[in-house]
């Protein structure tokens, strides 16, 4: 069932993303005829081959084929309509929008951001993501609160800047259309949830109920005397409220390789499980009562799934269980690979989407390598060593996971954890007691008995694990910084493949494949370290908190130029410091804040010429509009930043610049009147709001 699902998923986000909603239907049918052709044409061809006939029947030949076609037709619908909704159209103009809240509201510093779905009548019309705008009292807002406001929504767009995380693509993941910023006094509150909203489907009905649920018990852990980051890390721990976290905490946990304890999955669900059904079902000896306690404890198990919002990866874990549950109900024991796949199946059948988020990859390939690489783990022989058990089966449970979630995050995140196994070794026994600390902080919050000692023990736990995980992260080497690329990842997977496979070939055999395996990594990596180097060019970031031009020559040898030096100072281009200058830059660049000179560069009061044919102005005042000359000078790029208080037309005396870039941080009125100038005047414009960073390339 995978086989064919798959490529229907990936096939049905193209088609999804490629047409719009008017040619939607017309594309897929043309596709199912295509296919259904194809899918004739091999039936008839395996059916009338004699070799094959002798031992498969036409009937079971045509079954097959036609079984993929539908398996495939299918994926490729259900993922075609997902991608479709989230590639919603929205109108340019301003307008008022109903919205009801569907997260948590989170505090970004200078902003506050929530996601909320938009009203229509009778139906929402799709989720969003708000921003409030130096507004205190959005931080008072609660899940299904019901919200008027006035703006434009907007499709997300990545800020195009070299080496950027994808935001529009993990919005989408999310189911989330578009954004709209809302400006103080822009919004009003017209009401909240009052249990169920006929305007909403029934998913979301109970997420919401759920949540807001899920935010009395955060009242209750508050209650209960906790503050500050063990408030934070418990409520991250037991219910999936991660907002609070700080971001020195999350790097941290990064750092040595262990964020997947800050994130609810199998792991959390193991000790809830575990617990339950010692006190569920370790007494149930009559049929009648051991299906009762099972149906409870599965209950349970999605409540706690809704409760912690429903994310991939305990989702997951919840359908895992319910297998295990059923199959222990009906006289059967074990999980296998199989199992796991149907999960899968199921999963993406529900919500294509799920299958380009990271934390259900990482989850279901955390699963795998324990299915698969742990039995062969305790085929060692130290691993007999009774003494050590307990500790040497969690090591090798945590090295199976690691094993196969390594390259994924190598890929994505750029970080090689090489402690994250001793370091999950050490979080887990401790992260167990937290979890179980969990009803035993709602039984005290409720019954107001014990509070003070639980928020004490709770805060005692969490001051050693932080504590310990600090330690770790200051080891050399606690963390390696990669760049890997999606075909290096794919090798090391069929590398992996090939390593476990070791039981269906010939010794001889499988050395040769393993040998043939391992030297296209080796030169697959070579390739991608070389292509992957930082290349000469001149990059306009898209950062309207830091306006910058990068002037970079090699990966050792560069130059930024800030619009205002005291924004790099108070850590304006820490984003893209820690993404693209940690993964490409061998050294940091030198920040020219004033008149500068030497062999590459010269700079005089804005005007920078580069060796490699690119000059650019920087106007972030207004100096160069009370100058007059009778010659006008050639330059590049004139980049407009905020604080420019002239007229293009007043430069027009002086310069003849091939290009103009409006930087994001102008504001929307000074945006079009440069625009609108630019369209006058004749010359090239490059809005960064609505093209995103400009990349030029030095000679």
């Amino acid at each position: 069932m995978v086989l064919p699902l798959l490529p229907g998923f990936w096939l049905g986000r193209w088609v999804g993303e490629a047409n719009g909603e008017e040619s939607f239907v017309v594309s897929f049918l043309c596709l199912a005829v295509v296919l259904a052709g194809v899918a004739c044409v091999a039936c008839g061809f395996f059916s009338f081959r004699t070799h094959i006939s002798e031992y498969v029947s036409r009937r079971t030949v045509c079954f097959g084929v036609t079984l993929f076609l539908y398996l495939f037709l299918f994926g490729c619908w259900r993922s075609a309509a997902a991608w479709q909704n989230v590639q919603k159209a929205w109108p340019a103009e301003s307008r008022l929008w109903r919205v009801m809240l569907a997260d948590v509201p989170e505090d970004a510093g200078h902003s506050v951001l929530v996601a909320a779905m938009v009203l229509g009548e009778g139906r929402t019309i799709g989720r969003i993501q708000l921003y409030f705008y130096g507004d205190s009292m959005a931080k008072h807002l609660q899940v299904g609160d019901e919200l008027l406001f006035k703006g434009i929504i907007s499709r997300p767009r990545n800020r195009g800047n070299p080496g950027e995380f994808d935001f529009a693509s993990y919005l989408a993941v999310k189911g989330i259309s578009g954004r709209a910023s809302v400006l103080e006094g822009k919004w009003r509150k017209t009401g909240g949830y009052d249990g169920w909203d006929n305007r909403l489907p029934f998913m979301s009905n109970l997420l919401v109920g759920a949540l807001r649920g899920r935010e009395h018990l955060l009242d209750l852990y508050s209650e209960a005397g906790l503050r500050g980051e063990p408030m934070a890390l418990f409520s991250a721990l037991t219910l999936g409220e991660d907002s609070a976290l700080s971001p020195e905490l999350e790097d941290v946990y990064a750092g040595v390789g262990v964020t997947h304890v800050l994130a609810l999955s199998g792991m959390h669900l193991t000790y809830l499980v575990t617990m339950l059904n010692f006190v569920l079902l370790r007494y149930c000896r009559k049929r009648v009562a051991k299906w009762l306690g099972g149906i409870l404890v599965l209950g349970m198990i999605w409540g706690y799934t809704f409760l912690a919002g429903i994310p991939p990866s305990l989702v997951r874990a919840a359908v895992t269980y319910s297998f295990m549950q059923v199959g222990a109900l009906l006289g059967r024991s074990g999980f296998s690979v199989n199992s796991l796949s149907v999960s899968a199946v199921l999963m993406l059948c529900l919500n294509p989407l799920w299958l380009y988020d990271v934390g259900f990859q990482l989850s279901f390939l955390a699963m795998a390598g324990i299915l698969l690489v742990y039995p062969r783990c305790r085929e060692w022989g130290f691993m007999c060593n009774r003494r050590w058990a307990w500790l040497l089966d969690s090591l090798a449970v945590s090295l199976a996971a690691s094993t196969f979630t390594i390259p994924l995050v190598a890929c994505c995140f750029g970080t090689f954890a090489p402690y994250s196994a001793l370091g999950t070794l050490f979080v887990s026994p401790i992260s167990a007691v937290l979890v179980y600390c969990m009803p035993v902080m709602w039984l005290v919050g409720w019954t107001g008995v014990g509070t003070v000692v639980c928020a004490k023990v709770v805060g005692w736990l969490v001051f050693l694990q932080n504590g310990c995980l600090r330690w770790m992260a200051s080891w050399p080497l606690a963390v390696v910084d990669v760049d890997w690329s999606p075909l290096l990842m794919v090798s090391c997977y069929v590398g992996l493949a090939v390593c476990l496979s070791v039981s269906y070939f010939s010794r001889a055999t499988w050395l040769k494949l393993l040998f043939s395996v391992t030297l296209w990594i080796v030169c697959v990596g070579v390739a991608d370290a070389w292509l992957k180097r930082a290349r000469s060019g001149v990059v306009f970031y898209f950062n309207s908190r830091c306006p910058a031009v990068h002037v970079i020559y090699s990966s050792g040898v560069s130059y930024l130029f800030p619009a205002f030096p005291d924004s790099v100072r108070e850590g304006g281009m820490a984003y893209i410091a820690d993404s693209f200058w940690r993964r490409k830059l061998s050294a940091p660049p030198v920040v020219v804040s004033g008149d500068y000179h030497d062999a590459r560069v010269s700079a005089t009061g804005g005007l920078v010429e580069c060796t490699g044919g690119v000059s650019f102005l920087v106007l972030c005042d207004g100096r160069w509009g009370r100058l007059k000359s009778n010659v006008r000078a050639d330059v590049d790029y004139l980049y407009v930043c905020r604080g420019f208080n002239g007229n293009l037309s007043h430069l027009a005396r002086l310069f003849r610049p091939r290009c103009v870039v409006l930087d994001a941080s102008l504001w929307a009125s000074d945006r079009e009147r440069c625009l609108q100038e630019c369209r006058d005047l004749g010359w090239n414009c490059y809005d960064m709001r609505r093209e995103g960073a400009l990349k030029v390339a030095l000679n």
